[in-house]
């Protein structure tokens, strides 16, 4: 990891000098902190402490022209790699892609963010408090290897084309499959956006197709968002279909201080010659709620409380306190 992490600091600084002698704008260094304390009440788990979830270092090289680079490394949390036996921290590329621009089109190339859910997480803007719909429950992957186009038709309409591995940015291609999306994004107004986004795959002869729409209002006071997300044939399984549908909301108190609540509703169905749900010990709902103040430009701090409260009779409801900070630039 420290090899890596030295790597794409002298890298940065050998752009920055080698770029310097022909333009005065080279680029931007890009780093990325989410970290935590969390108070379970219910700790059987021993889930109370302190955490770090994200730690993003990289460098967006712009050298002048129509051709850019991005590279950025995620030390990421324990959970995200292990060995078999004690989690570790593992350095590995969240991003590493040429951007190529002309005009109204972006073509990206390589690890680079996918779209599934990267609207809605702007919209939202506390992915430092907890993650989005689609990656807790396993619709999708925030970046992948693969190309990435987008378009901007006007100001009010713009749509993107995505050929990925479907395997996310950490898991190496395990089969020849590509995961294919088409995405458009559509803004009447300043305060008013309506996203669509469906992709495909086919894996072991099974068609897994994921439908996201979404409808947003923002304005100065008050922030309103609500999704719904579905995925068929989960888990290679037929019949294995999932939906949910995800709603954000934020009331600014004051230019610094705001107040936000989020609400999922996570549902499986009951597949055929079955009963019951058939992922029904992880359907349920998730509720965040809380309070968020602008430390500067750079960071955030917010405490809220998080509530999981499972479908099934026989599941645990669990109960925590956050204090999240983020910072970056």
């Amino acid at each position: 990891m420290k090899k890596i992490l030295l790597l794409l600091f002298l890298s940065a600084q050998m752009f920055r000098q080698a770029s310097g002698q022909a333009t005065e704008s080279y680029g931007k260094p890009i780093a990325e902190i989410f970290t935590d304390f969390h108070f379970n009440f219910n700790d059987t788990a021993k889930h109370t402490g302190f955490d770090l979830n994200r730690a993003y270092l990289g460098y967006h090289f712009m050298p002048g022209g129509s051709l850019t680079g991005k590279i950025i490394v995620n030390v990421g949390s324990p959970e995200d790699l292990t060995d078999g036996s004690v989690p570790r921290r593992y350095a590995y590329f969240r991003e590493a892609s040429l951007i190529w621009s002309y005009e109204k089109l972006t073509v990206s190339f390589g690890i680079t963010g996918t779209r599934i859910f990267e609207y809605q997480q702007r919209f939202w803007g506390k992915r430092y408090i907890a993650n989005t719909y689609q990656s807790i429950n396993g619709y999708g992957f925030v970046a992948d290897l693969g190309i990435v186009i987008d378009y901007i038709f006007s100001d009010k309409f713009k749509a993107d084309l995505s050929f990925m591995n479907g395997e996310g940015y950490c898991n190496l291609q395990l089969d020849d499959n590509i995961r294919s999306s088409v995405g458009l994004t559509i803004t009447p107004a300043k305060t008013i956006s309506f996203r669509l986004y469906g992709d495909i795959q086919k894996m072991e002869g099974l068609w897994q197709p994921v439908f996201v729409a979404f409808a947003g209002f923002k304005n100065e006071l008050l922030t309103i968002g609500a999704e719904i997300s579905y995925k068929s044939n989960i888990d290679k399984v037929q019949g294995h279909h999932a939906w949910g549908i995800s709603t954000t909301n934020a009331i600014s108190l004051t230019k610094k201080l705001e107040y936000f609540f989020r609400y999922d509703f996570i549902s499986s169905v009951v597949a055929d010659n079955e009963t019951i749900k058939w992922n029904y010990l992880k359907d349920g709902n998730f509720l965040v709620t809380g309070v968020q103040y602008l430390l500067s430009a750079n960071a955030k701090i917010a405490l809220d409380y998080q509530g999981r409260y499972p479908y099934s009779s026989g599941a645990m409801a669990t109960d925590m306190i956050f204090l999240n900070l983020l910072f970056k630039f």
